[in-house]
């Protein structure tokens, strides 16, 4: 991940701010695109693993059905008991394990990218839009006719109010966007549920 975006060229709307921008935003698309293919990847192994642990409690049902058959060996149907109860409570855990990866790692994970990024790239249109009008508003000033006291007036009042609602968005979208390029898990590294 690469250094913050500068609110100072933020509000200067420089290249260097654009850059920097650019950088985090795509941060931000590969952070995305990761988190995704984990989540598709913990469903496969949640998935996975919910069949493993039927297959082990079929394979056990077997061996508790070949103890009953074997109740003349007291020997081998007391081995194979044994057997089946350490299957069984292996099984428990195993469910323990898929169930508790469900809930702390996939749903967090799904989570953010629903939310957090969604956001993000709300912001990212807001930011899109003011930027575009700010620029209108930069073209319509250069174009007015100086001898029009009226026109340049009303031009110069448009470009200074988009000039101020422009930081003010393209602030809101630095403080966001710095944070989530940065993230390494959902809600911050304090709250990675690993």
């Amino acid at each position: 991940m690469r250094a913050p975006v500068d609110c100072g060229e933020c509000l200067k709307d420089s290249p260097r701010f654009r850059a920097s921008l650019e950088d985090a935003e795509g941060d931000v698309a590969e952070l995305e695109l990761k988190l995704e293919k984990l989540v598709k990847l913990c469903i496969a192994m949640i998935d996975t693993g919910k069949a493993f642990c039927v297959a082990n409690k079929q394979f056990t049902l077997g061996i508790q059905d070949l103890a009953q058959y074997s109740s003349q060996d007291s020997l081998l149907e007391t081995g194979l008991t044994k057997f089946s109860d350490s299957l069984q409570e292996m099984i428990h855990y195993h469910t323990i394990l898929f169930d508790q990866t469900q809930r702390s790692i996939k749903a967090q994970l799904q989570a953010f990218v629903k939310e957090d990024i969604r956001k993000f790239k709300e912001a990212k249109k807001q930011f899109e839009k003011v930027s575009e009008e700010k620029e209108a508003a930069l073209a319509k000033n250069a174009q007015v006719q100086r001898n029009k006291q009226h026109e340049v007036e009303e031009a110069t009042h448009i470009l200074t109010a988009t000039r101020k609602c422009f930081r003010h968005i393209a602030l809101d979208y630095v403080l966001q966007v710095s944070p989530v390029s940065r993230q390494t898990g959902p809600r911050g590294a304090g709250r990675w549920p690993l």
